[in-house]
């Protein structure tokens, strides 16, 4: 199945997929309506990967190997012929969907260079309630926004203790079979 942009003269909801380039394991899927614009697109990504409100961004058209192509920039405020990027507050996302799996480059504008790659992973006609969109229908792991705050790590590490109903064993009460206690680790001198 091909799609441009003529396929989309009704509305779609289009499923995006979206992972830190550093922690494949970093995961958002956000539903967006393909009249929408890059910059709602943006917002979206910037709500839900909790990064600074005032962060600038680059969306590169890419292909299959991830390569940018064609910049879609939240600084650009109009969309000129021949220009290096075009505006997202402009462009709709459905201008530029040629493939069921179109990819997308997402790179932010900050000191750390966060990249996200994005891939369209579904598309649905007509949606019935086009209210509330983009909205994020799935969040995996601590954005790379929240790594290395401590309360966000702690916070983390109790989620998989009590996930995995890992307690603490309090060394004084642990026993080996039979009733003898540990033996102490020895030291290395």
């Amino acid at each position: 199945m091909h799609l441009s942009f003529t396929n989309f003269a009704v509305m779609s909801l289009l499923k995006f997929n979206l992972r830190w380039e550093d922690d494949m394991n970093v995961l958002r899927d956000i539903v967006i309506v393909n009249t929408q614009t890059f910059m709602e697109f943006h917002e979206s990504i910037k709500k839900h990967f909790a990064f600074p409100p005032k962060m600038e961004a680059t969306i590169h058209v890419s292909d299959d190997y991830w390569r940018k192509g064609q910049a879609i920039s939240s600084t650009v405020e109009k969309n000129i012929r021949g220009a290096e990027a075009l505006s997202m507050m402009k462009t709709p996302i459905g201008a530029f969907l040629t493939d069921q799996h179109q990819k997308f480059v997402y790179v932010t504008n900050h000191k750390k260079k966060w990249e996200l790659q994005i891939e369209l992973i579904n598309m649905r006609p007509d949606p019935m309630d086009l209210s509330g969109y983009p909205m994020c229908i799935r969040e995996v792991g601590i954005s790379p926004a929240q790594f290395g705050k401590n309360s966000v790590e702690k916070d983390a590490v109790v989620e998989i203790e009590e996930k995995y109903d890992l307690d603490e064993v309090d060394s004084s009460d642990a026993n080996i079979e039979g009733g003898d206690e540990i033996p102490p680790m020895p030291t290395m001198d």
